[in-house]
């Protein structure tokens, strides 16, 4: 994702013994971050219904810090596509293409 300006974190309530196995099942390529507080998660709104668990969302920061887009119920396939695409949009199109992260 360098090419593209970007930088991709993982986060999670599950410790990070747990991360770690999924880091492996999946060759994730990102770090992931352990909010077993849920801080990060209820900061931007990422609890899932009753509170319990976290929904699978992507939120996209601009270098100002500000969420620039938000993906509130991600389905796997062709996610990481989309988002790619976004930041290529954001960008004005002068990203460069063939990233990987």
């Amino acid at each position: 994702m360098e090419s593209l300006n970007a930088l991709v974190v993982g986060i999670s309530a599950d410790k990070p013994e747990v991360q770690q196995r999924f880091i492996d099942k999946f060759a994730l390529t990102f770090p992931m971050i352990s909010d077993t507080s849920k801080t990060i998660i209820d900061a931007y709104g990422a609890r899932a219904v009753l509170g319990v668990a976290a929904t699978r969302s992507t939120f996209l920061i601009d270098p100002d810090g500000r969420i620039a887009h938000v993906w509130p119920k991600v389905k796997v396939e062709g996610h990481a596509e989309d988002v790619l695409a976004k930041i290529r949009e954001l960008a004005g199109g002068h990203a460069t293409a063939g990233a990987t992260g």
